[in-house]
């Protein structure tokens, strides 16, 4: 799902041993760099399939009877067309390869690369009219959004593609026999759900061109602040995690649980921060004046919820680190940064 979580080898060698440059490595490169191309393709045949400003009206909810009147209900009905084109480039096209390789890492990277992607599509929409800077921020944000985590996926995955899935996916594939066709439901169409469902705002905002005002200031401060504690959150919880290993290097014992920085206050302040960005890019198609793009934020938002639990499930599962973390639990909200209760005591 969400490449802040980590993975888990799913059968594969240790990561240590796997050559940046042996062939398993370079044929997944290739694969990352090959599938958005199909939909990038259609999306620019489609753009320019008429000529500019003789784009036909909108045929309604008919069959299309030809090529052109297809191509007019597809420009008319953008969401649709980003539904359709996720359906067939990433849903069935990501559930073939994963058939294939047995495993559904591929969906990782993406996650970080589809928003931006989608968004891109709605802004350079012939029929898109956005207001100039609340697009270009909002863009300028996201494009932000999706570094950080693709640079987290990167420096997890050392340089190496396809050697670790989603540990949930993992361990439904262990545990679950049918889960290579129940894959497509459990990976592919949950993440259809999310992925554009957190990207509806930019549809309105591109289609939508209401003058500035103070609603956009606000959204426009707090989505900063949620990819600032995301930030924050990463590189301490990246720094844990190498100082882990030098310890382990070194023949001391390990440190369970990250109780300094922003996880004293909260035991998931990188969901918190990517929630405030979400939420706050949902904000800004409400100032546009389309509320219901929250639905895909709402959507997000209890997936998140529902993965937090089986997160903290998984980090009771280790003998080791149960007490400390019921205590930790105890004193230390779940999202919001707040007061550790250990404090007031």
């Amino acid at each position: 799902m969400n490449p802040t979580a980590f993975g888990i080898e799913t059968g594969y060698p240790q990561m240590a041993d796997q050559p940046r440059w042996g062939r398993r490595n370079i044929l997944n490169l290739c694969l990352l760099l090959w599938v958005p191309i199909p939909a990038l393709a259609c999306s620019l045949i489609l753009f320019n399939w008429f000529p500019e400003g003789e784009i036909p009206i909108d045929p309604g909810w008919r069959w299309p009877q030809n090529f052109n009147q297809a191509a007019a209900l597809l420009l008319h009905h953008p969401i649709l067309t980003v539904n359709l084109l996720f359906f067939l480039f990433v849903d069935i096209q990501f559930m073939v390869i994963a058939l294939i390789q047995k495993s559904t890492w591929l969906i990782d990277p993406y996650w970080t690369l589809l928003p931006p992607l989608i968004a891109l599509f709605f802004f350079l929409h012939p029929l898109a009219d956005p207001q100039g800077f609340r697009a270009a921020a909002s863009l300028f944000l996201l494009s932000l959004w999706s570094l950080r985590l693709t640079s987290n996926y990167f420096r997890r995955e050392q340089g190496r593609f396809g050697f670790r899935e989603d540990w949930r996916y993992a361990k439904m594939r262990k545990e679950r026999r049918f889960f290579s066709f129940e894959q497509f439901f459990v990976v592919y169409v949950a993440q259809h759900g999310m992925l554009v469902g957190l990207s509806l705002p930019f549809w309105a905002i591109a289609f939508f061109a209401p003058p500035l005002g103070f609603g956009d200031a606000i959204c426009l401060i707090t989505a900063s602040a949620g990819l600032l504690i995301a930030g924050l959150a990463d590189n301490q919880l990246d720094a844990f995690m190498r100082e882990n290993k030098r310890r382990i290097a070194a023949g001391r014992p390990k440190q369970w649980l990250l109780e300094s920085g922003l996880w004293r206050s909260s035991r998931h302040p990188n969901y918190f921060g990517e929630q405030l960005f979400w939420w706050s890019i949902a904000g800004l198609g409400v100032v546009c004046g389309e509320a219901w793009v929250i639905v895909g934020t709402t959507y997000n938002s209890i997936i998140l919820a529902a993965v937090t639990v089986m997160t903290e499930r998984r980090m009771m599962a280790v003998p080791e680190r149960t007490e400390a973390f019921r205590a930790y639990r105890a004193r230390t909200s779940v999202w919001i940064p707040w007061w550790n209760r250990s404090r007031q005591a």
